[in-house]
């Protein structure tokens, strides 16, 4: 049975991380799901159709796990992160028990835990963020020893914490936290999308001091695109903009390009001549792109909210007249 079949027959899809670092699905009736609020203590993840078909965490009660089976409530306080050195302290919570004992900082390398005092000391060495995690968790006041190492520091030492259930107030901030982090990441993958010179195919109207480019802001003072919308008005916006071609005879026939590509390649190769011609265009340029849909991407992202962005995207388009479609498109 698909997904879409479970939903119209009253089901839906569930599932958690065991202590191995796999992920245990079920497919519980809907009406034995109900949704919790954010919290570091919740059983399952499940789609909920009631929601918007989103995924948030729940409880399912024909499904209940025993005890053992799941991490405990008690918490150090730390965000954890996986490279490929091992693992690392990636964020505290103010006023958890990492934060509180002043021997954890952020980019500290956790290199063994030894989870009750009667265990011996595991290595993280080959473990993922889950197994890790369900080491490190256990019932509120029970104690857990950390091996930590810093980076500029050869000699690991051991700390103890004690385990402590999270407060409201760091919940707050710990979804705070992975907020901004979501949010860096996706400028980090934007950032990828940029060549940091004109070698790309595609010139990006913007500098990388976050300025128009040259070539852009003299299409905008000859206002280039100004009858934007059709293959006629990119060719009649251009040559107004020429004054080498103030006189342009068969305007009628121009007119009658619209919609053909052969009035976007008329539009688009008098809009590069009137400002100054591809090489003006590229020296103007240090940053550019490898396609349109990761200019429109990025431009949509970094410079959407600018006052004359929408100028910009114009101008643009009358060099590159697919980037309209790219920008349309672009999320």
């Amino acid at each position: 049975m698909s997904q879409f079949q479970r939903f119209q027959h009253g089901y839906t899809d569930c599932g958690r991380e065991d202590r191995d670092g796999g992920i245990v699905a079920i497919f519980p009736e809907q009406t034995a799901v109900s949704k919790l609020p954010e919290s570091p203590n919740y059983t399952w993840r499940c789609i909920l159709p009631d929601e918007g078909y989103t995924v948030s965490p729940a409880m399912v009660s024909s499904h209940p796990i025993p005890e053992a089976e799941k991490p405990g409530d008690g918490l150090i306080g730390a965000k954890l992160e996986q490279t490929d050195s091992g693992i690392f302290i990636a964020w505290l919570t103010p006023n958890g028990s990492a934060n509180a004992s002043g021997e954890i900082s952020v980019g500290d390398q956790v290199l063994f835990i030894k989870p009750s005092s009667g265990a011996q000391d595991v290595s993280t060495a080959n473990l993922s963020i889950t197994q890790v995690t369900w080491l490190l968790r256990g019932e509120p006041d029970t104690d857990v020893q950390l091996t930590v190492k810093r980076s500029d520091d050869e000699n690991p030492r051991r700390v103890t914490l004690t385990r402590s259930s999270m407060s409201s107030n760091d919940l707050q901030a710990s979804m705070a936290f992975e907020e901004t982090r979501k949010q860096e990441a996706a400028a980090e993958a934007r950032r990828s999308l940029v060549i940091r010179n004109n070698s790309g195919q595609f010139m990006s109207p913007y500098t990388s001091d976050r300025v128009t480019a040259e070539w852009v802001n003299k299409a905008l003072n000859a206002n280039i695109g100004a009858t934007a919308g059709s293959a006629a008005g990119a060719v009649a916006g251009a040559y107004a903009a020429n004054k080498a071609l103030e006189s342009v005879p068969f305007g009628s026939l121009l007119g009658g390009m619209v919609g053909s590509s052969v009035g976007k390649r008329v539009g688009r190769s008098t809009a590069i001549e009137s400002i100054g011609g591809w090489d003006y265009l590229r020296s103007t340029s240090d940053m550019s792109f490898r396609t349109l849909a990761d200019m429109a991407q990025y431009l949509k992202a970094e410079y959407g909210s600018a006052p004359n962005f929408g100028d910009v995207v114009k101008a643009t388009s009358q060099v590159y007249p697919e980037f309209s479609a790219a920008f349309a498109a672009a999320r």
